[in-house]
């Protein structure tokens, strides 16, 4: 409201009881409004009128008698054109009825509050810069409007006449002069209430068939100054050629013509449309009008569900094809919905964009605003859109129309008689706030997750190691060991559960390797064969050896999830198949076009199923934190949306389509990671491992008396965390290594220097990156490789997104231990690496 000039409103105030007048007088120059005047009763109204021409008037409603006051009101209005706000102690509504014939501009009901009469004020003064704001561009309208055919009539948001060009003089019969203040249904009554046919009274008496299109003129912030409607007069049709729909018309010809509805119109009509659309696209004309864009289609997807049409917008008869025959870009299809909403909740007019959008192009004039709309939107907005007529005042607030599946911004007006609403359709830009909220909720999860899982896998690594420890000591106890193995298999399940979170919450960075893509999907085939007999899985892959640059672990898990949703959705059997191949970019493109994919080919996996299907509501949500279709108490409601995360990983995406009782697609692509030349058979062996969990538990071996004895193996540990550091030294020290233990960067750096100079040097290096407190891995790394390049060391952490985790060699690393690991993991990935680097044979 800073930019009214509600300092220069000129105000009068009508009041008999002096106190009350004295301190509305005060409190208006306190606001910054010029007082005109003060009469203490009716008599004395006149004369301030007449020497301080004020703006606007306060008015008490009961000054002397009710009568008078209502009486004082009218001539104010019509003889002075001075618009009054009634202060009222009274609340009955017949006293509100009949004030409201004198058409005040508001009502302060008594006691009020200095910000409520403050607001009142404003709305006119909101009502008088609209006008001044109109009347600056009624030269332009004037310019672009004077010479043409089509009627073109201007109004304010009162409905009041404000400009009619010499087009719209002739039609009417009414003189400009005439016609300036008057209401436009009084110069042009329009008849829309039947859908086939629009038409008007001219002065004369007679009834004329128009095309015609209403639509908002708007100021530059977007806001409503009036209304622009243009209006041709049709010919009468010709008699209808009694030739037309024989049996000797043929086919192709009826085809044809239902193709193109413009065809069936007469020449004469199709003209008159085409003069309309051709002033709708002039530059001048258009500027007038503030236009939204038209948001441009994105490439349809060959498997994606096809959109659904956007409804035509309706103009007179035959709705938008007449508008794609005269070959135009029209109003309309830029313009908003335009409603006026009588006091009662009935609608008085209606654009051709809302009967469009709220009617499917049928009449809406006298129908009950809220008929087109939800219970539920009744009560949510209700208040909304009549607050202008408790307030006077325009206002702004976003509309969900749950019918349509839309968002709008609706702007609404108190007018003469009742509100004008403008509806903006938002639907686009709601989406993306809603997405870019769910965004900021997972990071949040996100830095959550990752503490508690770094946290939980030191536990874990703890819990595993000792386990294992304490199996390999006491072999020989049978009922310990059967023991042991059940509190190593729930924490492995535990380890699971954590790098699910993790990835749930985008925290789990891909550690990439070169995976053959065939066998982790049939290892979880065959897992699930044995848990859904009734199942028929089915796997199709173009190439069999076909090989990819991702995590197998995180890829394996994506799998599984759509694996078992699908077997979920099949209780009583079905069928399940699952494809995979190799895709180029431009297969990608048609797959989902709204995804730019890399320069390279693509891993494409499939897994299709004739399970129950999905609603489209529940299709719209299924990658939604919580969201779950399960009734189980163990459904999660996070299996998809860590497919989500694992796919965008990875660089790629994953969709799904579905159809309720006849079964779900679900789609994952990503780039392979791998040059064309380079995509041979076999994955080469890597000059150095990296070590992860998955690869070293499926080839794991409890170590024998037959291993050899490491004497003489130096290896430096730097771990903070005093269980896993005592854990950790055990296990090498069995296994016959020499192992020193740090539990901060600047002593392992200082023992490394030590060892160096007394030429002593550590054979290997195992390095927590994070230290509480302390100088963490990837500092000491740096350190250490400016002091000796040949440093040799693996990397661990319980942060699996950790970047020196997905890129160990990027900081000085030759392998990842990601936690937690058992002894006997541990063990081996120390021995590859040293058998790797020559160290032992």
């Amino acid at each position: 409201m800073d930019d009214l000039p509600a300092n220069r409103l000129r105000v009068l105030i009508v009041e008999d009881d002096r106190i009350t007048a004295r301190d509305l007088e005060e409190t208006l120059k306190r606001r910054g409004f010029i007082i005109a005047g003060v009469a203490y009763s009716a008599a004395e109204v006149p004369a301030i009128v007449s020497s301080k021409q004020p703006e606007i008037a306060l008015l008490n409603i009961d000054l002397d008698n009710t009568s008078s006051g209502i009486g004082l009101a009218k001539e104010l209005r019509e003889k002075y054109n001075i618009p009054v706000i009634f202060i009222t102690g009274y609340s009955e509504e017949t006293l509100h009825e009949k004030a409201r014939e004198a058409k005040p501009a508001g009502f302060i009901r008594k006691p009020f509050s200095d910000d409520e009469l403050t607001a009142c004020l404003e709305s006119v003064v909101e009502h008088n810069v609209a006008s001044e704001r109109l009347s600056e561009r009624l030269p332009s309208i004037e310019e672009v409007s004077a010479h043409v055919s089509q009627g073109v009539i201007a109004t304010d948001l009162d409905d009041k006449v404000v400009y009619l060009n010499a087009a719209a003089e002739s039609m009417t019969g009414w003189s400009r002069e005439e016609s300036i203040g008057a209401a436009l249904a009084t110069i042009m009554p329009i008849d829309r209430s039947n859908s086939n046919r629009t038409s008007f009274k001219s002065r004369n008496g007679l009834s004329h068939a128009i095309a015609e299109r209403s639509e908002p003129i708007k100021a530059d912030d977007g806001e409503a100054l009036g209304v622009v409607t243009v209006v041709e007069i049709l010919p009468e049709k010709p008699a209808p050629d009694v030739s037309e729909g024989l049996p000797d018309k043929s086919e192709a010809e009826s085809a044809k013509k239902e193709s193109n509805p413009a065809e069936t119109l007469p020449p004469a009509r199709s003209a008159a449309v085409q003069k309309i659309a051709e002033l709708s696209r002039d530059p001048a004309f258009r500027s007038l009008i503030k236009n939204r864009e038209t948001p441009q289609p994105s490439v349809a997807s060959e498997t994606s569900t096809p959109p659904e049409p956007t409804p035509p917008s309706v103009f007179s008869e035959s709705a938008e094809s007449i508008f794609t025959a005269a070959g135009a870009s029209l109003i309309d299809d830029f313009g908003d919905p335009l409603i006026r909403i009588n006091e009662d909740g009935t609608i008085s007019d209606a654009n051709a964009e809302a009967r469009t959008v709220f009617n499917d192009g049928k009449p809406l004039v006298d129908q009950d605003f809220w008929s087109f709309f939800s219970e539920q939107e009744r009560e949510n907005y209700m208040d909304q859109i009549d607050r202008p007529l408790v307030d006077g005042r325009r206002h702004r607030f976003d509309f969900h129309d749950s019918n349509h599946g839309r968002w709008f911004e609706v702007r609404n007006y108190r007018t003469a008689g009742g509100i004008l609403a403008l509806f903006t359709d938002i639907t686009s830009s709601k989406l993306e706030t809603a997405e870019s909220v769910r965004q900021q909720r997972l990071e949040g999860l996100g830095l959550l997750a990752r503490g508690f899982a770094h946290d939980f896998n030191n536990h874990l690594t703890a819990i595993t190691g000792n386990i294992s420890l304490a199996k390999e000591r006491y072999q020989e106890d049978a009922e310990l060991q059967q023991m042991l193995s059940e509190a190593q298999s729930a924490a492995t399940g535990a380890t699971g559960l954590v790098q699910q979170l993790m990835t749930f919450a985008r925290g789990g960075r891909p550690i990439r390797k070169r995976t053959r893509i065939s066998e982790v999907i049939r290892r979880i085939l065959n897992e699930q064969r044995l848990q859904h007999p009734d199942i028929r899985y089915q796997f199709q892959a173009a190439t069999i050896d076909l090989v990819a640059n991702v995590d197998p672990a995180q890829i394996g898990r994506l799998v599984e999830n759509l694996v078992s949703n699908s077997a979920i959705a099949m209780p009583n059997g079905g069928v399940l198949i699952i494809r995979c191949e190799r895709v180029q970019p431009e297969q990608v493109i048609r797959i989902r076009g709204s995804h730019t994919p890399e320069e390279q080919d693509h891993l494409l996996i499939e897994v299709i199923d004739t399970g129950i299907g999905m609603s489209e509501t529940a299709l719209a949500r299924v990658f939604e934190p919580y969201f779950t279709t399960r009734k189980e108490d163990n459904a999660s409601g996070i299996g998809l949306t860590v497919c989500e995360s694992i796919a965008k990983a990875h660089g790629g995406f994953i969709q799904l389509q579905s159809k309720e009782g006849k079964g779900t697609i679900a789609t994952f692509c990503a780039p392979l990671g791998l040059h064309a030349s380079s995509a041979d058979d076999k994955p080469p062996r890597a000059s150095y491992p990296n070590f992860d969990i998955q690869n070293l538990t499926e080839k794991r071996k409890t170590p024998t008396q037959s291993e050899p004895i490491l004497v003489g193996t130096r290896i430096l540990i730097l771990e903070d965390d005093a269980p896993i550091r005592r854990l950790m030294a055990a296990t090498l020290r069995r296994a016959g290594h020499e192992v020193v233990e740090t539990k901060d960067g600047r002593e392992t750096i200082a023992i490394y220097r030590e060892s160096m100079e007394r030429d002593e040097k550590f054979h290997l290096l195992i390095c927590d990156l994070t230290i509480e407190n302390g100088v963490g891995g990837v500092e000491t790394m740096r350190q250490l490789v400016e002091m000796d390049p040949e440093v040799l060391a693996i990397v661990s952490s319980g942060y699996s997104d950790a970047p020196a985790m997905s890129n160990p060699s990027g900081y000085g690393f030759k392998g990842v231990l990601p936690k937690p690991y058992a002894p006997s993991e541990l063990r081996a990935a120390v021995h590859r690496i040293l058998v790797a680097h020559r160290i032992i044979s």
